[in-house]
């Protein structure tokens, strides 16, 4: 006789929550909690009709990532939206991802209090030795002739939070390497229990080599034989799809084991079926697949998850609608790694103005900025202000980190290696698009990496490859900086410079790390609020650089660019999947 699990999961939600987009201000179905959570109940209803045991799981990034994120951590209400929803849903354990933390140790740990199901966590210690949070558990599953099947869960997330939230995390606790513990867990994991998932809140790059410590390691977590199944995310790609691919892939198993990555946001369910086999020493995996299921389209809303979250959805709208300013101009990142855009440009400014109200006047000083929203997590994922009144929700869609201002001193021959990682952002001449795929895994080159300096005057030569990958690991030996000075003078090795910039640059960038650097108790998103309330947004934003060549040059962007193609040097030339077009960009006004 055979047995039927099913192992439901989401990863990234990122606390989207509701069906309504409040940056668009319109009804939505795409994504959310309430969608998947919709999704999950009635296929657990189903299942629980053909006698299949359901088991229902999230891999982490929970707690920030949108309005609801941001009220729920500056309100405090008594109830966590999130945490009310999964509760309701129904989920059996989830893990931590990196951006649990952003919030600081307190917050994490009392806001997943009000979890009603575990939270594991297998590579995270307390300095003192302890398990921040229960290194695994099992979850027992009755089918109807009495058998029971026990599924051990555990769960991982990278190291490198340890850069990303210093703030929070230096001297409080240890993060070992995610394959080693995975490996150590599973093996105790599997002397007692039939089926051993794990939750990896890490992504899937098959360039990446077989070592310790690396961000993206589920190449190497998919080897390990005490494990039958994997939930990975982080990098909010699909998995099974035709993108993630390798010559260890067999359609949904990643070397002996089922995977799946279900995208971001509650836009996907990840569905992972397994038919077992009774033995005498339990259940034994004889068979399984994976998919993806999107979720538009294809789900009926349940009404007592949208009745839950009526409350919530109400005290978004006051906290969001604080008026801070206004603007005669429509504020947008459709084209911002190519052309000026205020979008970028305020956070620079008003982390200048910030740092120079504390610190006066600081010679050599110079202000970043990168494009945070250009269409990583879809065609509406771009900052779209329309003129008239400014307010709160402008502002968290302008910056949506919860990062601090940080000030950097540099070399100038620091400085050159670091505009040479932001260029790595750019194809060739030669190549279709000049922009490449905003993704956080080779060979794309996420936007939020892509420094835009503004003091500085500089060429871009895109004639020759890229000198770093995406996580600023040096690839080639290509310069495509040419040209570079600042105030009207060229950039000598031994300069020296204040850079402004964040803690997240600060702490993860590995030629910035051994720097004297300090990180301000100020937010980023607060040093924006004050440049709109006390300057405003209708300044004059600038070309961020130049190429070498002139030229048009095509990119991908968002359909919604269509109502400001106008503003720019710009023409639509073609249709893309997904809402998305391609644009013809002049690159020549910018060189005139």
């Amino acid at each position: 006789m055979t047995y039927q699990l099913t192992i439901l999961s989401t990863t990234d939600m990122h606390a989207h929550l509701s069906l309504y987009d409040y940056f668009l201000g319109t009804e939505q179905e795409t994504n959310g909690l309430i969608l998947a959570g919709s999704k999950i109940k009635a296929l657990v209803e189903e299942n629980q009709q053909k006698e299949t045991q359901t088991v229902v799981l999230d891999n982490g990034d929970i707690l920030q990532g949108n309005l609801i994120a941001d009220y729920a951590a500056d309100k405090r209400p008594e109830r966590h939206p999130v945490m009310q929803m999964m509760n309701a849903v129904g989920y059996d354990a989830m893990t931590l991802g990196n951006h649990e933390f952003n919030y600081g140790l307190d917050y994490l740990k009392s806001t997943l209090a009000q979890a009603e199901f575990p939270v594991v966590n297998c590579n995270i210690r307390t300095v003192e030795g302890d398990y921040l949070f229960n290194p695994y558990t099992v979850i027992e599953k009755t089918f109807s002739d009495g058998e029971t099947i026990r599924v051990g869960v555990t769960g991982v997330v990278p190291e490198q939070i340890l850069m990303w939230d210093d703030k929070w995390l230096h001297g409080k606790v240890v993060v070992q390497d995610m394959y080693q513990t995975a490996k150590a867990c599973a093996a105790e994991l599997k002397k007692h229990c039939d089926v051993v998932v794990c939750l990896c809140h890490t992504g899937f790059d098959a360039s990446l080599p077989d070592e310790d410590g690396l961000e993206n390691q589920v190449h190497r977590i998919s080897t390990i034989d005490d494990i039958d199944a994997i939930i990975f995310g982080h990098t909010h790609q699909l998995f099974p799809s035709d993108t993630l691919t390798a010559d260890y892939i067999d359609g949904s198993r990643i070397h002996h084991v089922y995977a799946v990555q279900p995208a971001s946001f509650g836009s996907h369910l990840g569905r992972i079926e397994l038919t077992l086999k009774k033995t005498e020493n339990g259940f034994e995996v004889e068979s399984g697949h994976s998919e993806v299921i999107e979720l538009k389209n294809n789900t009926v809303i349940d009404p007592a998850l949208v009745e839950l979250n009526e409350t919530t959805h109400q005290a978004i709208f006051d906290y969001i609608n604080e008026e801070i300013g206004q603007t005669e101009h429509y504020i947008d990142s459709f084209f911002s790694q190519l052309a000026p855009s205020r979008a970028v440009e305020i956070v620079a400014r008003s982390g200048r103005r910030a740092y120079e109200k504390l610190r006066g006047d600081i010679p050599n000083l110079i202000s970043t900025s990168a494009p945070l929203k250009a269409g990583r997590d879809g065609a509406s994922d771009y900052v779209m202000i329309s003129p008239g009144s400014l307010t709160i929700k402008d502002a968290i869609s302008i910056y949506r980190f919860p990062n601090k201002l940080a000030a950097v001193k540099v070399t100038g021959k620091v400085l050159k290696e670091w505009l040479e990682w932001s260029a790595s952002a750019f194809n060739c001449y030669s190549d279709e698009l000049i922009v490449k795929d905003n993704q956080s895994i080779a060979p794309g080159f996420p936007s939020y990496n892509m420094d835009i300096f503004y003091e500085l005057d500089y060429q871009i030569d895109l004639s020759v490859p890229a000198r770093y990958n995406h996580a600023a690991v040096q690839v080639t030996d290509s310069v495509r900086i040419q040209g570079l000075t600042f105030e009207g003078r060229a950039v000598e090795p031994d300069d020296e410079f204040t850079v402004l910039t964040n803690d997240y640059r600060l702490n993860f960038t590995p030629f910035l790390k051994s720097l004297e650097g300090e990180v301000l108790d100020v937010d980023v998103r607060e040093t924006v609020i004050e440049y709109i309330k006390e300057e405003g947004c209708d300044f004059k934003a600038a070309w961020p650089f130049r190429f070498t060549e002139d030229g048009t040059y095509r990119m991908k962007t968002s359909r919604h660019a269509e109502d400001v193609l106008l503003e720019y040097p710009a023409r639509k030339v073609a249709d893309a999947a997904d809402d998305f077009i391609i644009v013809e960009l002049n690159m020549k006004e910018r060189n005139e």
